[in-house]
Parts: C-alpha cells; structure tokens; sequence
C-alpha cells in the first residue's frame, strides 16, 4: 500500500492508491522526496521484457525471406495515428519512439517571447504531473524500462521543471504536445530549471538551464539510446496525464474554498445580525443533500455562542445567505464529483497500447478466425483508449461551473454589506467620511469583474470537439482547455470570496466596534433636517472614533462578541489586514485574505469545530478533512486576544 511517511518526508508510490493529498504535497513541496515500491518496479520489468518479445518476434518474423507479414502492434511496430496501418522496420524501431518525442513537441504559449514565464505550465502542475506518470508506469502496464522509471523519479526527487508550453493539447491521445515538452529533455531538448524550496515554485525568473544540462543535474548518465525503448515515446506521451494533474490540484483547492466560503457567509451573518432559523438542521434534513447538510453544519459551529446573530429581528435574510447551504452544498457536491474522477485518474493506466503480462488471453481472441491474414495482431499489446481525456474533462468543466457560483454567491453578499440600504445601518460602503472616501467600493468592482470573467469562462471545453490526424482521431476530449480554465476560475473564486472575508471583517468592526444597531427601513441611516455641514461634522466625528478604536485596540474586543469559529477567522484577518480608516490601495490586502482561502488554516479549523459538536457532521465535500494531515489548524480560538494590528496610527 502507497504511504506518505511524514518522518522520513516521502512518499511511497505503487500505482495503485496515490491519493490526491499526496499529489498536491509534492508538487507544492520540493523537500518531499518520491519513491517506488520493489514491487511495482517487478511489475515495470514483466512489461518491459514482454515489449521486447514483441520486437524480437518482429525482427525474427521479418528476417524470414518466405514469412508471413509478422502480427503488428500499434506503436510499437507501426506507425502513429493516421500511419497506423505502416510497419516500421525493426531497425528504426527505437528512432521511431525518439521521433515520436520530437514531432509532438509542439507546444504554444502565450506569447512568441520564448524567455516569457507566462508560457509555461506552472512547477507545481509540473510536478504533479511527472509524479502520474510515474505512478501510471508501476502499475505494469506501459512496457517502459524499470531505468527510465529511476530517472523520472530521480528527475522528480531533484526538482527538474521542464518547459512547457501551455496550449497544444486536445486531450485525446492524451496531452501529447505537452508531454513531449516534459520530457524531451531526456533526448537533450527543451529547457529547464530546478526548484528546491516551496519558494522555488513561484520565482518569477528561475535560473533556466538547456536540457544537455540534465545528466549534470541528476549527477548520473541520462542515455536516450537506453531511455528510450520500444514503446517509451508512446508510454510518455500518451494519457491525459496534465489534464489530470491540474484537476488533482483543483479539487484539492476547490474543497479549501468551499470551507472558506461558508466561514465567508458566518462572518457575513455576524456583521448583519442575521437569523439563525435558515440553518437549523431539520431544514437541511428535509432536503437531505449530503453537502447541503454539511454546509449548513459548518456556518453553525463557526457562530456558536454569538452574540449577534438573530440581533436584527428580521424573519430572513436575502439568498445569498438565507440560501448559502444550498448554492454552497450544490457546489460541494460537483467538486465531489471531481475527486472522485481524480481518485481513479491518477492511478489508472491510461496510455496506448497497453500492456497485460499476466493475462492467459486476450477477450477478442474468439473472433481471431475472422481476421483477414494481413490485420492480424499480436497477443501482447492491447490498442485501445485509455488516454482519452473525456472523464477529466467533464470534471474539470462540472468543477469551474461550481467554484464560479461559490463566487457568484459570496460577491452578492459582498455588495449587500457595501449597500447601506441593505446592509442595516452601517456605513456605505464601510467607510467614514463617505464622498471623500469610497472605502471598499472598489472591492466589489473586482469581485463583479471576476464574477464576470468566470461567465465567459463557463462555456464546457469538453462539449467541444475537432478531429485530427486524418479523422483517425475524430473525437476528441478538451480536457486540457477544461482543466486550465477550471484552474483560472477557480483562482478567480478564491479573490471573490477573499473579497467578501476582507469586508465581513470591516463590517463587523463597524457593527461590534463601533456598537451600530441592526436598524432597517426608514430609521437606518436617517439625517432629518440636518444641513450638509452637520452631516459632515457628524461624519468627521465618527471617522475619529472609528480610528481611535483601531489605533488603540479599542477593536480588539470584537471577537469576544462573535461565536468561536467566526472570532477565530476574524483574528487570522486583522492578523494581516488592518481595518479600512482612510483609502488606501486594497490589492495586498486582497492577496493576505486570498492567501488565507488558499493555506487551509481556515478549513482545519472549521474541521476541528464540527468535529467538537454539538452538531457533528461530515465535512467537506469528500466526506473528510482530507486537508488536516497537511495544514494544521492555527492552535487557539483567536476569542480573547486583543489585536492591536501591529499598533499602527491610522
């Protein structure tokens, strides 16, 4: 059984229960080192041995003046594609495989500009995806040499990150342009560069080194002439394997945000005094989604022991929160889905053909009397479809869809706590000396843009399709175009909901800090008769003691008003983000809250509170933590620590 063993930092593979954890470790953390199970590497030498019967078979057949055409196998004997139906002569057998790395090596990025990193896949997709093919490799099936194995995982364990162009792919043979790329390196071509530090993953101009560099590197002979066997140039590229990298890493992520956004919509309800009634958990029982119920158990325990939820007196809220379990469970159930095709994707055999050394016969041998003497084929490699992107595709485009309505959602609720129509008495758009101010104003504009953005996204790549190669492959996947845009959506979410943490939070520094009750209707935000001077000096009244109270911790007792988890994630906020007095630029704080959606702290925690109860339930939309053997929880509740937000004068 693959093990992560977390003393010695490796990760164990045998291709048959890598889990998606693991993947998103060592991609994300150079120090982890990779190794191979002895017995998987024994399967790796039956398939090899089995793809040199074949060729010696051929070779023999054909050195026979009166033989039959010899039995052909695609790929191994013949040519690719449209020219499968073309023997190669056993002595061009292995510069078939090394063409094959070569011709494919087509790649586009985003600009003609070669030195520009945007072109290139990121190390981290990189790195996942050289762990699959790996791991695809050791279940047996691939006919590569137990050699190439050791260099790939040598490759791996030293942070080699060969350029990838990022387009090219339409995911059925699999991502062919981009594969080669990965690993036309053993042949000498291409580039590279070397990560050593999880700070190595987003250099913005890493040290970039020629592939005839590689040996060097590797501190051992990288032989293409040994590397590259008879079947090898198919078994590297063959299989959606960065289609599948890029949804490991999604759903990972996805499950972190849909954690996020139900302690978005608990610190939402905190700043509007909102009802409690819509997440009772008879409600959600009634319609018994599994995530809707695990939802709607989350926003409870982060509110537990509030005193300010149920404060306005409102029968309901709007959707947006009145309605997060069921827009935030629907989501949580796509991406779900979405682990569940990861899980199997990422240890499946999914190149072509394939290889079964263990298997008495083929199933179609009761038909081999039918075939003509010049299409017979041999036992031994079996041609078919595994690398077919279509399962990582429709995840991929089913997970975009749901991160972009997490994000629909959350900026709904953004523009609530920014509208002082709507937000019950609280400054528009939670500002003092609003005119002179726009505070967060602008804030929301961003998350409409992405909001936006993620509609265009939204169109599924994997409706689409385009024939290639002749129409021999008239079918083809888009996992490719579906795992990119899944990934781009899914960044965009993360902002949206960074988004509404940010505001939450300044929300309820007015709200608690500054003891503003929930008014609705004609009284909230009423100025009578009062000329404009008075309001203003009342506005620069207020403005000073908003920030006197952040300046001399006056803010720092809000959390003890707010129910444990909320406090909590209200803490890790103010611990990064100081609250708005005065306009300022709002990006860096928009990354600090986008790095806190992204870490899982915000998530471990939130395990960590159902898992106390009362309300014990599954949570996440695998059904586990699945985050808490990686990212630990911050330690402490954040209820009675005064922060004084680095004592800063605002």
């Amino acid at each position: 059984m693959a093990a992560d063993n977390r003393a010695a930092r490796r990760v164990i593979m045998n291709g048959g229960d890598l889990t998606i954890e693991q993947v998103v470790t060592v991609a994300r953390d150079p120090r982890i080192r990779v190794e191979c199970d002895p017995e998987a590497m024994a399967r790796v030498q039956r398939a090899f041995e089995l793809v040199e019967a074949v060729v010696a078979d051929y070779s023999a057949a054909l050195a026979e003046p009166e033989a039959e055409q010899p039995a052909q196998d695609y790929g191994i004997t013949t040519g690719f594609g449209e020219f499968k139906a073309i023997p190669v002569a056993p002595e061009d057998l292995h510069q078939l495989q090394v063409n094959l790395l070569l011709s494919h090596a087509t790649g586009v990025g985003e600009s003609p500009d070669e030195a520009a990193m945007a072109n290139y896949y990121s190390a981290e997709i990189v790195r996942a995806t050289q762990m699959l093919r790996v791991n695809t490799f050791l279940r047996g099936n691939s006919g590569v040499s137990p050699e190439l194995v050791d260099v790939l995982t040598a490759m791996l364990n030293r942070g080699v990150i060969p350029l990838v162009p990022l387009r090219g792919s339409v995911g059925s043979s699999g991502d062919l342009a981009p594969l080669a790329h990965l690993f036309g390196v053993l042949l000498g071509n291409g580039s590279f560069y070397e990560v050593v530090e999880p700070a190595d993953l987003t250099a913005a101009a890493p040290a970039i080194r020629p592939a005839g560099d590689l040996a060097a590197v590797l501190g051992r002979p990288v032989d293409a002439d040994r590397l590259i066997g008879p079947k090898t140039g198919l078994a590297l590229t063959n299989g959606a394997a960065v289609s599948a990298a890029m949804l490991a890493l999604a759903v990972h992520d996805a499950e972190l945000l849909a954690d996020a956004a139900d302690a978005a919509v608990a610190l939402t309800l905190e700043a509007i005094c909102g009802s409690a009634r819509a997440f009772d958990p008879a409600i959600h029982e009634a319609r018994p989604h599994p995530a809707q119920i695990a939802s709607a158990a989350n926003i409870r325990a982060l509110i537990r022991g509030s005193r300010q939820i149920d404060g306005s007196g409102e029968v309901q809220d709007v959707y947006s929160v009145r309605c997060a379990p069921q827009v935030h469970g629907a989501s949580r159930q796509a991406i779900r889905y979405g682990r569940d095709v990861a899980r199997i994707e990422i240890n499946a055999s999914t190149d072509n053909p394939l290889l079964f050394p263990d298997l008495a016969a083929p199933w179609d041998r009761a038909f081999e009397a039918n075939r003509p003497p010049a299409g017979k084929v041999s036992r031994a490699a079996f041609s078919a479809g595994n690398f077919h992107g279509q399962p990582v595709a429709l995840a991929a485009d089913f997970l975009g869809i749901a991160v972009a309505e997490l994000a629909d959602v959350a900026e709904r609720r953004t523009q609530m706590l920014l509208d002082s129509h709507h937000n019950r008495n609280l400054p528009p758009n939670l500002v003092a000396l609003p005119g002179l101010n726009c505070g967060l104003m602008i804030a929301q504009y961003a998350a409409a843009s992405l909001v936006s953005e993620n509609k265009v996204l939204g169109h599924p790549a994997s409706v689409d399709s385009i024939p290639t190669s002749a129409n021999t492959e008239d079918h083809v996947s888009m996992a490719n175009i579906a795992g990119r845009k899944a990934l781009r959506m899914l960044a965009n979410a993360q902002a949206v909901v960074a988004i509404e943490l940010m505001t939450a939070a300044q929300a309820i520094d007015w709200r608690v800090g500054m003891a503003i009750p929930p008014l609705t209707g004609p009284e909230a935000g009423h100025q009578g008769s009062r000329s404009w001077r008075e309001v203003w000096d009342a506005h620069r009244g207020v403005r000073g003691e908003f920030a006197a109270a952040a300046a001399n911790g006056g803010l720092g007792a809000v959390p003890r008003q707010l129910g444990a988890g909320t406090a909590a994630v209200y803490g890790m906020l103010r611990a990064v983000i100081r609250p708005l007095v005065d306009d300022r630029p709002l990006d860096a704080d928009i990354r600090s809250a986008w790095r806190l959606v992204r870490d899982g702290r915000i998530s471990a925690l939130i395990h960590g509170l159902v898992a106390a109860g009362p309300d014990v339930a599954a949570v996440g939309a695998s059904g586990t933590s699945g985050t808490s053997d990686t990212f630990g929880a911050s330690g402490t509740s954040g209820t009675d620590k005064d922060f004084d937000f680095e004592g800063k004068a605002l």
